[in-house]
């Protein structure tokens, strides 16, 4: 197996730091003496879980020069930061996050407005914050869903005569440094993301019914 250029090399040891990130930001959530539990918590956990999980999959996947699960993993682990993003659009975090555990899907739920919290809404209203989002999330649904996508994958040249050469295999070596190195940012960028709102969640956790209330009336205005 060939090695993968410096940059590659030093950007996927970046993702260890990201999974230290996460897990120190779960642990100032769900700590302290005497810290309540609630059904977000719960939510959170699962969120990180899955996050952690991600991030050790897509190191071994570009070590292994894995290009097509690499990006559906990314697809993968945009859903689990958008999602939990999800409690923050709601009328009620808590309760959101109580039919969430209890088995409802969140593209059945509302936020706010009464828009359905599909993942085409979540990423319109992230896009503000986070530009990028929406062309590399409609990119990536065509690897999440067997399309085009994965016979282009697969194939190796198209001669003149109209001949196509094609190499069925687990490794990608023709795609370029820049691919790799774009997939793990992003991925990294969207690591970013659940650790804002795990950030915002455990603030509001310290919070005196007080300071929340004027919070809301702040955000309402």
């Amino acid at each position: 197996m060939p090695k993968h250029a410096d940059a590659v090399v030093s950007a996927l040891a970046s993702l260890e730091s990201d999974r230290e990130t996460l897990l120190a930001a779960w642990q100032a959530m769900i700590s302290g003496d005497g810290a309540p539990m609630f059904p977000l918590d719960l939510l959170a956990s699962g969120a990180v879980k899955r996050a952690i999980s991600s991030i050790s999959a897509m190191k071994l996947l570009v070590e292994s020069w894995n290009m097509v699960s690499a990006r559906s993993l990314l697809r993968t682990h945009i859903d689990t930061a958008l999602r939990f993003s999800a409690a923050w659009l709601v009328q009620n975090p808590h309760e959101f996050a109580t039919l969430v555990i209890s088995g409802k899907p969140i593209n059945k739920l509302k936020d706010r407005k009464g828009e359905r919290l599909t993942d085409a809404r979540l990423v319109q209203v992230r896009s503000s914050d986070y530009p990028w989002l929406p062309a590399v999330y409609d990119n990536l649904c065509d690897y999440v869903h067997f399309s085009a996508s994965h016979l282009a994958a697969a194939a190796q040249s198209v001669d003149d005569d109209g001949s196509l050469s094609l190499l069925i295999s687990e490794t990608d070596f023709d795609f370029p440094e820049s691919s790799w190195l774009e997939v793990i940012n992003c991925f990294r960028e969207t690591s970013a993301i659940l650790v804002k709102f795990l950030h915002g969640y455990a603030i509001t956790k310290r919070l005196t019914p007080e300071q929340l209330e004027e919070g809301r009336k702040h955000a309402s205005t």
